[in-house]
């Protein structure tokens, strides 16, 4: 999705709209996240090209983006590969089987370096815009990082992924870490269900796979979690569980080495429902989340990468009629009004796009107004018009509702329970909420629910004017501001915020009209 090629454009848009309802119908995301040991990588090389593993991270190398990737084994960045299924269930690279033996280390201490990695990895996997034609089902795997010096990209990655399931890897030959129960706590808290993948069956002591089993559905027990573990032996298994995943959390294990489990695995990704309907936003305006950034493709201009949250936008093949967007907010937290040239699905060409769907845009934008481009901007067919000199008060309801960029926002938050975290006004944290990442302070803080008639003497903040203090299993509706620039935000979006470790979840409930920025 990277990089928009130029590519002979469809006339007309009713074929495109009608793929693109077909191709959303039939696609889901899944996100792939563990500690650092539990081969993510490895698992999404091996399903993707069919190709099974060494032993010594062959598969894991055909999926890697940068080169100290490769050299050290560690994912560092958020990348998305596509898995296709044709009709029968079979992927479209084949059935599981041993490729290219002749690939036997990697790094500095293998006999094959980065660079010829790279060359090869380029001949093995298979196109995106090859498998898009081809596939009846198309399963987006997000695979995430696993070292907690990378987890604020992990963090992001969920917060934005609008994932559907989540697989959660865990080493069999050893017990699952704080890093394991904090991602799993991180899928629960945005309400994704998940399925348990024990990894590296192949030679697992027994003793080492039972006990690792045991502290995983302890864990899913746990009540931060509150699953109940499914054992999956067989197909019958699957069918079983898969329409049921809010309430069970699936165990499947498997090895890249020998296959073992894998068959089971491929046909569980394959049977799993959509679970997140887009097609319920086609009436709102379009909004399209920015990802990624290419300030200058060669032959095209600035492209940006992200998701389509809602809506729909149809291109047009001739300059005059290219659609008008506005794209912001900037550091003002105004919108710059442009035009949408061509747009990209799975690298293919396509003259409509649509919510769900994951996308690039190619902008006629100055060089000047390229530089203003960064990650967390949106891209609107409306919003809300200045008001003259600002000062004037908003009276028109449909003013109000327009879309428009904000320092202060109110939401209805929840304290995680766990590590101990006190939270009072002026308390500042890193907030993400979708493809917004931004630090954000407490202004006001109000409990609700059943915790405003009882207020325990603990509760109170006697340094902030008789103001709450906020615990763990707290909540309260807070009302943050943003520390450095208005965002885009709406009611109903999900947020996370973390000083470190995540601390909190919540819903924004209100968005103050007065103070917006317009």
């Amino acid at each position: 999705m990277g990089v928009i090629e130029n590519e002979t454009k469809h006339n007309g848009t009713s074929d495109d709209v009608l793929c693109a309802m077909e191709t959303l119908s039939r696609q889901i995301r899944v996100a792939v996240v563990g500690n650092v040991d539990a081969g993510k990588s490895t698992l999404i090389g091996t399903i993707t090209t069919s190709a099974l593993d060494d032993g010594r991270g062959r598969s894991r190398t055909c999926v890697m983006k940068h080169r100290h990737e490769i050299e050290s084994g560690r994912t560092s960045t958020a990348t998305t590969h596509l898995l296709g299924f044709r009709e029968d269930g079979e992927t479209i690279s084949g059935p599981l089987s041993v490729k290219h033996p002749e690939t036997t280390g990697v790094g500095k201490h293998g006999q094959v370096s980065a660079t010829e990695i790279l060359s090869r990895n380029a001949r093995l996997v298979k196109p995106e815009d090859e498998v898009a034609k081809e596939a009846h089902k198309i399963v987006t795997l997000m695979d995430l990082a696993g070292h907690e010096k990378y987890l604020k990209t992990t963090i992001h990655g969920v917060s934005s992924g609008m994932a559907d399931y989540a697989l959660i890897l865990v080493n069999s030959r050893h017990p699952p870490n704080q890093m394991t129960k904090h991602h799993l706590n991180l899928c629960c808290s945005f309400c994704i269900p998940v399925i348990v993948v024990l990894t590296k069956v192949d030679g697992c002591p027994e003793h080492a796979l039972k006990d690792t089993t045991q502290k995983v559905m302890t864990m899913l027990r746990s009540p931060d979690v509150n699953k109940k573990p499914f054992r999956v032996r067989n197909v019958d298994d699957l069918f079983a569980c898969v329409d049921k995943l809010h309430a069970l959390a699936p165990i499947i294990e498997t090895s890249c080495v020998t296959s073992e489990g894998m068959d089971l695995l491929l046909k569980a990704l394959f049977l799993l429902p959509k679970r997140r309907h887009h097609e319920n936003k086609l009436n709102r305006p379009f909004e399209f989340l920015v990802e990624d950034i290419f300030y200058n493709v060669p032959g095209v201009g600035a492209v940006v990468s992200g998701f389509v949250n809602a809506g729909s936008l149809t291109l047009s093949t001739s300059a005059q009629s290219y659609p008008s967007v506005y794209v912001g907010p900037q550091e003002d937290g105004t919108f710059v009004k442009t035009t949408v040239k061509s747009a990209h699905v799975s690298r293919l060409n396509t003259m409509y796009i649509s919510a769900g769907q994951s996308a690039c845009l190619a902008f006629s934008l100055s060089k000047e107004m390229r530089k203003k481009l960064r990650r967390g901007m949106v891209v609107l067919t409306t919003h809300a018009p200045t008001n003259g000199d600002g000062n004037n008060p908003v009276n028109s309801l449909a003013l109000q509702n327009a879309p428009r960029a904000t320092k202060e926002f109110e939401a209805e938050i929840c304290v995680l329970k766990g590590e101990g975290t006190t939270i009072r006004k002026s308390y500042q944290a890193f907030v993400h909420i979708l493809n917004v990442r931004q630090s954000a302070y407490a202004k006001r803080i109000e409990l609700v629910g059943n915790a405003t008639r009882n207020v325990l003497p603990s509760q109170k903040d006697e340094e902030n004017d008789g103001g709450f203090v906020l615990r763990p299993g707290s909540k309260a509706r807070v009302m943050f501001e943003f520390a450095q620039r208005p965002e885009y935000v709406r009611k109903g979006m999900r947020l996370l915020f973390r000083d470190g470790r995540v601390r909190g979840v919540g819903i924004i409930t209100d968005i103050p009209v007065a103070r917006s920025t317009t």
